[in-house]
């Protein structure tokens, strides 16, 4: 029965900390002008950054889901978009895409891990290769004229890749190693 405990504690001081996964809605969060050159430039919810990439790039807001990014008048081609956690590792899983305009039917995802998938189609799109990464670039390539991607919500994770034990387990840990000791001490 002391075994059984003794490694019950063992086991559960090694549990790495869990973060929930967190779906962005693209309507709860605030909007900043950093650039100057864009009524809405940057979008934050939940410790998540979207910003656009190129100056005259911009979103608006419930044009075709809930932000919809595009180039601006002045930039003829491509439009890209960075999904970011403030330099954190997370997981993107899916995208809801709501609708395309402009010509648009895909967008390309590239993320820090250097992996790129094309999504094209609308509603919940699954995401592969995006785990672990700090930064996923969404791009439009749009070869003259406006087009645009509206997107209606994105689903993260911030749980980490690695397993890392939670300091409290790890004082459990620490306590019960000693007792494990005094337990032989006494045997012998």
């Amino acid at each position: 029965m002391k075994k059984l405990v003794c490694h019950a504690v063992l086991a559960f001081s090694f549990c790495a900390a869990q973060a929930a996964p967190v779906t962005l809605d693209l309507t709860s969060g605030s909007h900043a002008n950093l650039n100057g050159s864009a009524v809405f430039d940057t979008y934050t919810e939940d410790g998540f950054r979207l910003r656009m990439v190129r100056a005259g790039d911009h979103y608006d807001l419930n044009y075709i889901g809930d932000l919809t990014f595009h180039n601006g008048p002045s930039n003829g081609d491509d439009a890209s978009l960075v999904l970011d956690f403030f330099g954190a590792s997370f997981n993107l899983a899916n995208i809801n895409i709501a609708g395309y305009a402009g010509g648009a039917n895909s967008i390309t995802l590239t993320g820090s891990n250097g992996v790129t998938q094309v999504l094209s189609g609308l509603g919940t799109l699954s995401v592969a290769g995006m785990g672990n990464v700090t930064s996923v670039i969404f791009d439009i390539d749009q070869d003259g004229g406006a087009q645009a991607v509206g997107l209606s919500e994105l689903n993260v994770d911030t749980t980490p890749t690695q397993q890392v034990p939670v300091p409290g387990t790890l004082g459990l840990l620490g306590l019960g190693l000693p007792a494990l000791v005094l337990a032989r001490r006494r045997r012998a």
